[in-house]
């Protein structure tokens, strides 16, 4: 019998820090030799640039949601991989680890691990793991059906940002969870200090565990229709949503870009979802920008060089909610 190769998906709605957490997971053991598979939402993909993975360059599915239009390829890069791997192409990884978008449903993808008979004879699903921002959880869990989905598929939660949330805020959400999902692990992280190996130690717990019924007044997540995703003008009937590139260049000074950055969130304020973006500056100097519903101004941070790879183009993706 062929060795299953274990799948970890990583999933959590937009600005929930998944991708800051996984940078950190993926430089500690247990995950240090897996490779990765990104998923973007934009013509402009960012979180593989951001990454910094030692490994194996990530297998990048741009400007495609997997829940929607972007399972065929998911699939190829499954593929790929296993053929890679087999033939010694690139380094031996022991495990895959699969990072969606923040406006994904897992559900398609984990039935789809178990129906496309490549897949399911060469990789099994290990865990699902989904994070989400303690300091606006409430809210997204009432506004967004994306994030339901994504925490009914959990088996492992992870409520992340704790360090920025109250006492108040943090045990409603607890109570939330907890009796909307007594049978899932919820697990905290303040400053993305949460440990790769604690997460894959809860992962085998509760896929040990059988998960009990949801109540009933939880409402349903939202279902995948054939076709839809992200197109190429950004535009995403089946997630109500939409992505811009908006070009930042040429720029001096810091100051000058967080000036700049408070305009585009003002003038989206109402709509704007997630903002993420490589700026770079006009001497040279990079920076990650990031903004998350409930920020009051962008985050500003140095950008780490890296090695070879295409150039992300200077700017930030705006993903903004229709009306």
């Amino acid at each position: 019998m062929i060795e299953r190769i274990p799948v970890y998906l990583l999933t959590g709605f937009l600005g929930s820090g998944k991708t800051t957490l996984l940078a950190r997971w993926l430089k500690q053991a247990p995950l240090r030799n897996a490779a990765l598979i990104v998923n973007e939402v934009g013509a402009v993909a960012l979180d593989h640039a951001m990454l910094g993975h030692a490994g194996e360059a990530p297998a990048l599915i741009a400007d495609a949601c997997i829940c929607c239009s972007g399972l065929p390829a998911l699939h190829e890069a499954l593929e790929n991989l296993f053929w890679a791997r087999l033939y010694r192409s690139i380094e031996r990884f022991d495990c895959v680890v699969i990072e969606t978008t923040g406006l994904a449903d897992p559900a398609p993808l984990v039935a789809s691990m178990n129906s496309h008979a490549f897949i399911h004879e060469r990789y099994r699903l290990a865990g699902v793991v989904t994070t989400i921002g303690a300091p606006t959880a409430l809210q997204t869990i009432d506004s967004f059906s994306e994030a339901r989905a994504q925490l009914d598929a959990a088996n492992v939660i992870v409520l992340t940002k704790t360090d920025v949330a109250d006492d108040a805020t943090r045990r409603q959400l607890m109570q939330t969870l907890q009796r909307s999902h007594p049978s899932t692990r919820v697990l905290c992280s303040a400053n993305a200090d949460l440990g790769s190996a604690d997460v894959l130690r809860y992962l085998d717990d509760a896929r040990a565990a059988p998960k009990e019924p949801l109540r009933t007044s939880w409402r349903p997540p939202i279902r995948p229709r054939i076709g839809a995703g992200f197109s190429r003008d950004g535009s995403s009937a089946r997630h109500a949503s939409h992505t811009r590139f908006e070009a930042i260049e040429g720029i001096a000074r810091l100051d000058a870009l967080n000036t700049q950055l408070d305009v585009l969130i003002e003038r989206h304020r109402n709509t704007l979802l997630r903002m993420k973006g490589i700026v770079r500056m006009r001497d040279g100097a990079a920076f990650i920008v990031q903004f998350a519903r409930g920020d009051r101004h962008a985050s500003v941070t140095n950008a780490l060089p890296r090695s070879g790879g295409p150039e992300v183009a200077s700017g930030v993706t705006l993903i903004l909610r229709d009306l």
